[in-house]
């Protein structure tokens, strides 16, 4: 792919993460959204309009490489449909960006990934929350060493049933893979990121129509011990939330999306106090869509894969084998837990 100062992209899925795509494409500096792809062509691209673009949408992504000049295809599709737009962005010689999970299977992940590498193609997942202004935060000060080791991390994201999904899709396990996979793996892969491979994983899930809906984990790397927990199945009016719990031998870091006080630090016998947290203007969103209006952890990951792209460089942040590994890593979690609800196999 020629490096460019004014890069150019096709949105594939203008669903809930589509939108909030979108809107971040309204701020990004040298990146022009100059066309979208849904089937659902009219009410796509009278959704657009509302986000102030005047582009074209087309039923399908191959009118859109074979019409407009591109440099990369975002892939906001359901899960069961990433595998096929991401190997056609890639045959067709584009940068990739796809939406998390990457897919629902390690085959399908791998497909991807044989094709990437057979193409030198520069492609980065959408795992957000590596790039989230407050996780970012708790990422840096783990790097700095400066609450000494860590201890134990805990961390919480739960949500009232998904209802925004067209056709329902997020809650039919077979297309999102359950609040586990799509939700939670959110969790599982910061973890990864900020810790490595774990040791030792156990877990315990709750299974309802739309799959795994709720998912305890517990992961051990050395001495540090890890719990995550995640779930959709609280009522719609309960609302979202994500948190954590960092707790170091000299210090305890809180970040709760609920308390509105922000990124806490603890050291030694002093009252908590905020920790100072570099946020972009990226806004919220406008659609009234979605468990989330914030589009700061969004406007992070599509700033720096642009910027790669710019700097005729590979994304090494959230990558399509960290994507795989987080996959993976999540897909052993839902195993785990519906084994120890079953433990006979009947």
């Amino acid at each position: 792919m020629s490096v460019r100062d004014d890069l150019k992209g096709v949105l594939v899925g203008c669903g809930f993460m589509g939108g909030m795509h979108a809107q971040v494409y309204r701020s990004l500096p040298g990146v022009s959204l100059v066309a979208a792809v849904d089937g659902m062509v009219s009410e796509s691209k009278k959704k657009l309009e509302g986000f102030g673009f005047d582009i074209p949408v087309y039923a399908t992504l191959a009118e859109a490489i074979s019409t407009e000049e591109l440099d990369f295809v975002d892939v906001c599709l359901p899960t069961d449909l990433h595998r096929d737009s991401a190997i056609e962005a890639i045959e067709a010689g584009k940068a990739l960006f796809c939406e998390k999970p990457l897919t629902l299977t390690l085959q399908e992940a791998d497909a991807i990934i044989a094709a990437a590498e057979s193409k030198g193609t520069s492609a980065q997942v959408g795992h957000c929350i590596r790039f989230w202004p407050e996780y970012a935060a708790l990422m840096d000060f783990h790097e700095s060493g400066k609450g000494g080791g860590l201890l134990s991390l805990s961390l919480v994201r739960r949500s009232g049933r998904p209802g925004y999904g067209v056709g329902d899709w997020l809650n039919d396990e077979n297309r999102s893979g359950g609040a586990a996979l799509d939700l939670h793996i959110h969790d599982t892969d910061f973890v990864l990121a900020l810790l490595g491979e774990p040791d030792h994983v156990s877990s315990r899930t709750t299974e309802d129509f739309s799959g795994p809906s709720h998912i305890f984990s517990q992961m051990t790397f050395g001495n540090t011990l890890v719990n995550l927990e995640g779930g959709w199945n609280y009522p719609k009016e309960w609302g979202f939330q994500m948190a954590f719990q960092a707790v170091y031998e000299d210090a305890v870091i809180d970040y709760d999306s609920q308390n509105g006080k922000g990124l806490l630090i603890t050291e030694g016998s002093g009252a908590a106090k905020e920790l100072a947290v570099a946020k972009p203007e990226a806004g919220t969103s406008s659609s009234g869509e979605g468990n989330i209006s914030d589009l700061g952890g969004y406007y992070n990951q599509l700033l720096y894969f642009t910027d790669c792209l710019k700097k005729g460089e590979a994304p090494r942040k959230a990558t399509l084998r960290d994507g795989r590994a987080s996959l993976q890593l999540c897909l052993k979690e839902i195993a785990l837990g519906k084994l120890a609800n079953n433990p006979a196999g009947v």
